[in-house]
């Protein structure tokens, strides 16, 4: 019942308040791991003794259960409530009341986003003597914006048949990151940009096309093509490119940024690069905006889209051009030993890409232009696998708030209806086999090869047949970087500089960026959607995760992967990525700052 009353909410508030209270809702998630939570400074309790609180949370909690969280903000003495349904090591808390706060020698009053986020950001600044962060304040309001939009847009039906409903789940993410102070901020973008490019508004578009001169042409593959061919063997009717001049395409909104350049108006103007505009079919946007897909089309385009989204602006800068080469050079050198230790993992390289190139990359516009032309060509999903499994994006089932829990709960109520067993039996059962599927490859990557992926929601999917995880598609390798000191797969001799910056991380800061989107971002994420309002199924679900590190140590382990492993059965805290304090401190991401999130494994025993 309490289910269907958070759903009831979702579904018969405007958009609006939708918008506002899963503001509410994250800002809060953020500053209670990031901050309230080490510093003691969170209560949760059963209504007792509080005769001052509010009357409808006081009615809330006797009639419907759940406690009530209390959080002091030191430097401003401010106080918030909220009633949630139980306590959470891992932050994952269920909100079943409106929010309230407290001014020192005031009432209690109902809180909204703006001020919640306003109060925050406020001491924040008290506390690290700072000035008050305007840009995330902003940054806040437009994620709210956004996500209005979103939800206020027709929600189609989940389609069944695999292509469809794997563009779907791309394109499903409408609540966005549940510990993100911003999750749907993309500045840059007009109302009018939204509503023709956001994913989640069901985005198709024709790509905008230009013509290069060949001797500006900028490229490399590792396959036996060259990246000009691969692109002019999609390229639509009408359009060729011939001796003089190469065919590259660009997402639109980046088309309509660069024409604003004056590089690349000079460049236009001295006929080096030709407009041709919109040409051919409608391209899909995917999850993170800027990569597009063509069900005909071998490749996804992964484009530069010169607009922050969440923490970035999302160029391709001319390392990571450069850098997506390397990881796949590297992937193909294990890619064998990998594929036979694990045969249902598929992971989709980045094997050539293309740019302009207007002088010697050396000037700051010239740099801009090869970074804002930049396009990467990612391996597409195969036929053979699709024929009979349907790839589904983790983030549309897990950390997708409502939406994410009735996809969920549809899958696993046809299984269990399917198989007349019991939903909680049927749960485990499928978490199981999710976790069988990614923990093993993942961890073998890092521990016996020195690589490391980002498995975070957005980057795997989630291979369904006949409604069982079955497969796992790792994706994204900007993201994968080399353990310094334990990678030796290939010389990296004739790698530039930058690139074999960028490639390289510490094995601490690889370990805390596989642990946290594999245990943090994603199985965190997974557990709390499985176990919506289920608390028993809760430590089941981490039960499996122990078993399943514990299978991985018997089968793999090695003396760095035994250390780490039997630090987190033991109970050692999970590093949790600090996105609140990361933006609040405007950090790039190669610098984020990891904060120890108590272990769901400590409060199980002998997992």
């Amino acid at each position: 019942m309490r289910h269907q009353a958070l759903q009831a909410f979702y579904q018969t508030c405007s958009a609006e308040d939708q918008a506002g209270q899963r503001s509410l809702e994250t800002l809060l998630n953020c500053y209670c791991r990031e901050v309230a939570g080490p510093a003691g400074q969170i209560g949760i309790g059963p209504l007792f003794g509080q005769g001052d609180w509010p009357m409808a949370l006081r009615t809330a909690l006797r009639q419907g259960g759940g406690k009530a969280m209390h959080i002091l903000l030191p430097h401003s003495g401010e106080r918030l409530l909220v009633a949630v349904d139980q306590a959470s090591a891992t932050g994952n808390y269920r909100y079943r009341s409106p929010f309230y706060h407290k001014s020192p020698g005031r009432p209690w009053a109902p809180l909204d986003w703006r001020t919640l986020a306003t109060l925050l950001l406020r001491d924040l600044a008290s506390q690290n003597y700072v000035p008050f962060n305007e840009e995330l304040l902003e940054q806040i309001r437009d994620s709210v914006v956004v996500t209005c939009a979103i939800l206020a847009a027709p929600q189609p039906p989940a389609p069944q048949k695999t292509l469809a409903a794997y563009l779907d789940s791309e394109q499903s993410l409408s609540f966005g990151h549940p510990f993100h102070p911003a999750p749907k901020s993309r500045q840059g973008f007009s109302a009018e940009d939204l509503q023709r490019y956001a994913p989640e508004l069901r985005a198709r578009f024709p790509l905008h096309y230009f013509a290069v001169r060949r001797e500006h042409w900028l490229q490399q593959s590792l396959l036996p093509e060259s990246a000009d061919s691969l692109l002019a063997a999609q390229v639509p009717a009408g359009l060729e490119a011939d001796d003089d001049f190469a065919l590259l395409p660009a997402h639109p909104w980046q088309a309509r940024y660069l024409l604003s350049r004056p590089a690349v108006q000079a460049a236009l103007e001295q006929d080096r690069l030709r407009d041709l505009g919109l040409q051919g079919p409608a391209y899909f946007a995917t999850s993170s905006i800027r990569t597009l897909f063509h069900p005909d089309n071998p490749y996804f385009y992964k484009c530069s889209l010169h607009v922050r989204i969440t923490n970035c602006v999302r160029k391709n800068a001319i390392y990571e051009l450069a850098g997506a080469l390397q990881v796949t050079r590297i992937m193909r050198t294990v890619g064998p030993r990998l594929a036979a230790q694990f045969p249902s993992l598929r992971i989709l390289e980045e094997p050539a890409y293309a740019s302009v190139r207007l002088g010697s990359n050396e000037t700051p516009a010239e740099r801009e232009a090869a970074e804002g032309f930049g396009l990467i060509l990612r391996q597409g999903l195969d036929p053979a696998d699709t024929a009979a499994t349907t790839p589904l994006l983790a983030g549309s089932l897990f950390g997708n708030h409502t939406r994410g829990q009735a996809r969920l709960a549809d899958i696993i109520g046809r299984l269990a209806r399917r198989q007349a067993s019991l939903w909680d039996t049927v749960a485990e059962d499928w978490f199981s086999a999710y976790v069988e599927q990614l923990l093993p490859p993942v961890l073998h990557c890092f521990f016996d090869h020195g690589i490391v992926f980002e498995p975070h929601l957005q980057n795997v999917l989630i291979g369904l047949t006949h409604d069982w995880p079955s497969h796992v598609w790792l994706r994204d390798f900007e993201g994968v970087k080399l353990v310094a000191g334990r990678f030796n797969a290939v010389p990296l001799d004739a790698v530039d500089a930058r690139v074999r910056q960028a490639l390289f991380y510490s094995e601490d800061q690889g370990w805390n960026r596989i642990a946290y989107c594999l245990l943090v971002n994603n199985f965190c994420e997974a557990v709390a959607q499985l176990s919506v309002f289920r608390p028993s199924l809760e430590p089941r679900l981490w039960r499996i995760v122990g078993q399943q590190l514990r299978c991985y140590l018997a089968q793999h382990g090695n003396p760095n992967a035994v250390r780490r492993i039997n630090a987190l059965l033991s109970g050692a805290p999970f590093p949790a990525k600090a996105n609140l304090i990361n933006r609040f401190y405007k950090r790039p991401d190669r610098d984020s700052t990891y904060l120890p999130l108590p272990s769901p494994l400590a409060y199980l025993g002998d997992a």
